[in-house]
């Protein structure tokens, strides 16, 4: 059976060359229903992602609201071509103690800028490469691609990418499936980023780019500058620890680099 199979057997060097992979979505057929609950642990996923193909990524929760109780535990995701895990209009996920290795394009993603109360810990991403068949982002990929800062992200490592660890980018509002203007990812301030890492990253550990300016409650409405914190950072190797290109109101506390 393994000289059939057409994941690492016979057809392996065909399925490589091609970039065409499995996939693993988790979608509801109406957002907010939570008609979806999704439990991965102690999972290898390889070979998977579709190169060129928006939506087809190794392990993809997809516009399902709330799920909470749901999570991915444990799981080795390497030899991918379109991401690691991806986060897409979904809020409460767990996503803890996974490893991503040699993945293209953003491993760990958060998708339109919608996504909240999401959980990032203690995941690992090593080689996080570029890639030029995505989004134009992921010529210049980070392990963490973070695009709506009330999320958590704690005692998470990022080793050996290509350009950046962690890579804040906060949309004016909402994109993509998600689209909506009653909500300002750059207004909001960070729910919880503690204990991470970064270390041996082809450009920065972290980046700040573009437009975070916390302000009051976060509402679009709201103008009164509010400071956030980052803490309990370490990183090393990287051609510059920390950049901060457009923002304001951003505490750095216990970094070390």
């Amino acid at each position: 059976f393994a000289t059939q199979t057409c994941f690492q057997g016979r057809y392996g060097e065909e399925l490589d060359s091609d970039q065409f992979g499995s996939q693993i979505m988790f979608h509801a057929a109406e957002m907010g229903t939570r008609e979806v609950h999704g439990r991965l642990e102690n999972v290898e996923v390889t070979w998977a992602g579709q190169a060129f193909r928006l939506g087809r990524y190794p392990i993809h929760f997809h516009m399902n609201g709330d799920v909470s109780g749901s999570y991915v535990k444990g799981c080795a995701i390497h030899h991918t071509f379109n991401r690691a895990v991806t986060v897409h209009g979904v809020d409460n996920l767990l996503v803890e103690n996974n490893v991503a290795y040699d993945n293209m394009g953003h491993a760990f993603f958060l998708e339109d800028g919608i996504e909240e109360n999401n959980i990032f810990r203690g995941n690992l991403a090593i080689f996080t490469k570029t890639s030029s068949s995505l989004l134009n982002v992921d010529v210049t990929p980070a392990s963490f691609w973070i695009v709506n800062p009330v999320n958590t992200f704690e005692n998470n490592v990022a080793a050996g990418s290509t350009h950046f660890g962690f890579w804040f980018n906060m949309p004016g509002h909402p994109g993509g499936p998600s689209a909506t203007n009653t909500v300002c990812p750059r207004n909001k301030g960070m729910l919880k980023f503690s204990g991470n890492e970064a270390h041996s990253c082809g450009r920065y550990g972290i980046w700040v780019w573009e437009h975070w300016n916390p302000k009051g409650d976060g509402s679009c409405g709201a103008t009164e500058p509010k400071m956030t914190t980052l803490e309990n950072f370490h990183g090393w190797h990287n051609l510059r620890g920390v950049e901060v290109e457009e923002g304001s109101g951003i505490e750095m506390k216990n970094f070390v680099l």
